[in-house]
């Protein structure tokens, strides 16, 4: 019960800032997902950073699979990468769906070795 506590209270952190973030890209005229590509960049290395540096389970709960669980978005992702297929933006498409894998494992990668 503890630990769903924990975790929830990390999420709940994560997703406000994570929707805080999402409101920059209605005010920005870029027509490619770059904020959410970015939080799920910045929660990758966010993640390695814990992962490697935690080593109490509860603060690694809160943390790792709350607040990063929560601030990063796959769900979201799949959204806006099926946007751009549907309007036919191939290459867009493409590259948000390598960029954000590539540079999500590189990003966790390198948060755990900071």
């Amino acid at each position: 019960m503890m630990n769903f506590l924990i975790v929830g209270c990390g999420a709940a952190v994560g997703a406000f800032l994570r929707n805080e973030l999402t409101l920059i890209q209605s005010k920005i005229k870029i027509d490619f997902p770059v904020i959410t590509l970015l939080i799920n960049i910045t929660g990758a290395i966010a993640l390695g950073i814990f992962t490697a540096q935690i080593q109490n389970g509860a603060i690694l709960l809160l943390l790792g699979t709350g607040f990063c669980g929560g601030f990063t978005t796959y769900g979201t992702f799949n959204m806006e990468l099926s946007q751009l297929w549907f309007q036919r933006q191939g290459w867009r498409c493409f590259w948000y769906f390598t960029l954000t894998y590539i540079f999500g494992i590189l990003g966790f990668v390198v948060g755990i070795h900071i």
